[in-house]
């Protein structure tokens, strides 16, 4: 892609995803921090969970949760959560078709946790 459209589409990702998440770009991937949020099915907000999605030049999107709430593991793609490291709190989500981009990743963790919390009550 050229410069110009790398451009927009990073003003369409940040349309598309919360303006309030940090980026950091070190040359060789971009990571975002943040928190996903979960929705009730009213659309009020219930919770924000810490997250990262980190982008590597010439690979896919990975996301990672931060201490995940307990609902989450009652959700058919619950067990796509893998722990990263032995009494750590931060989780890997492994997706079937990984996101390709910061908006892509965004949109689907924030879907799957507002559907295990829905799923719940």
């Amino acid at each position: 892609m050229g410069k110009l459209a790398d451009n927009i589409l990073r003003v369409v990702e940040n349309i598309a995803g919360p303006l309030d998440w940090q980026r950091e770009y070190d040359g060789y991937c971009e990571t975002f921090s943040g928190r996903f949020l979960v929705y009730d099915r009213r659309g009020s907000i219930k919770l924000g969970v810490l997250g990262r999605v980190v982008r590597r030049t010439g690979s896919s999107t990975d996301v990672y949760l931060y201490d995940p709430p307990k609902f989450v593991s009652g959700h058919k793609h619950g067990r796509c959560l893998q722990l990263l490291r032995p009494n750590d709190k931060w989780f890997k989500l492994h997706f079937e078709k990984p996101a390709s981009n910061f908006s892509e990743a965004y949109t689907y963790v924030e879907h799957f946790l507002t559907e295990a919390y829905n799923q719940s009550k």
